[in-house]
């Protein structure tokens, strides 16, 4: 296997050169640096695309027959495009430090053990991530769609809400469907985005030789393989997210998600893909950058 063959290989071939212990291996971030990274990317990448999601939201949850683009464009109005963005940007904040921490920790342990590098091991890295920070992304959902939608006006007013009507399992409401949509986005996720990684090694091991194969993403195929890697898994994800913001934004008693499925109908269930893949996209891009 090529990725076994040239594992090692220096990304620096001068400093390389200049020593005698022998080429050095690619480096290892411990488990605070990498969720000191996922604690500041995810926040910055949520908020830049917030509105966007906004969007996105109201299309899906159907509310005064804001059932496109334009027309969930025409409903929110100018402050509509902010609502939930201060608790979305601080509740994901301890998201995305839990994710990728528990990823790269993950993933280092499977690749060295009995699975070794390859896709079963990002599979299983990815699923094991999401499902350690869903305890902080399921409330952080919630409390943002329902602001998005108008239910609430704050934060703090949506979460005594829920509270007080349904208890602390009511900030869990979703949990299922969040789950059942987002184990195969990100098993989506860093599957294609490690195969991207895997074929620049082959096409860099090609065109220039083993000593450039371990050379890092220029900024521009970062924000490009990242963002496509995204959008890929969040088109393809887009129904298990209909049902999702339809069990979240409904009032009075829960929904069921049998429930949302009769509810959204097979026509809609990629009601919003559009603008989920393009807020994916460039939410990856930062993410990934």
């Amino acid at each position: 296997d090529l990725e076994r063959t040239i594992k090692g290989l220096p990304y620096d071939v001068q400093r390389a050169a200049s020593s005698s212990d022998g080429p050095p291996t690619p480096r290892r971030f411990s488990f605070a640096a990498n969720a000191f990274a996922g604690g500041v990317a995810l926040p910055l990448a949520i908020g830049c695309m917030h509105p966007l999601d906004t969007v996105r939201t109201r299309m899906q949850a159907a509310l005064h027959g804001e059932g496109n683009f334009t027309q969930a464009l025409r409903g929110l109005g100018w402050k509509g495009f902010v609502r939930g963005i201060g608790p979305s940007i601080i509740w994901a904040a301890p998201q995305g430090a839990i994710r990728l921490g528990c990823y790269e920790t993950c993933k280092s342990a499977l690749a060295s053990g009995t699975l070794g590098p390859g896709p079963l091991s990002v599979s299983v890295s990815a699923v094991v991530a999401d499902l350690a920070s869903s305890f902080v992304k399921v409330p952080r959902e919630l409390i943002t769609q329902r602001m998005q939608t108008g239910q609430y006006t704050s934060g703090w007013g949506a979460v005594r809400s829920i509270l007080q009507e349904d208890g602390p399992a009511g900030l869990l409401r979703g949990y299922t469907s969040t789950c059942l949509r987002d184990a195969p986005f990100m098993v989506l996720l860093f599957f294609s985005y490690e195969q991207f990684k895997s074929w620049k090694i082959r096409l860099t091991f090609a065109d220039q030789g083993p000593a450039q194969v371990l050379s890092p993403w220029s900024d521009a195929e970062t924000v490009l393989w990242g963002g496509v890697s995204g959008a890929i898994a969040g088109y393809l994800t887009t129904p298990f997210d209909v049902i999702k913001t339809q069990v979240m934004t409904a009032t009075g008693r829960a929904m069921s998600f049998r429930e949302a499925v009769r509810a959204v109908g097979p026509f809609g269930l990629f009601t919003g893909a559009g603008p989920r893949s393009a807020w994916w996209f460039c939410v990856c891009s930062i993410f990934f950058t």
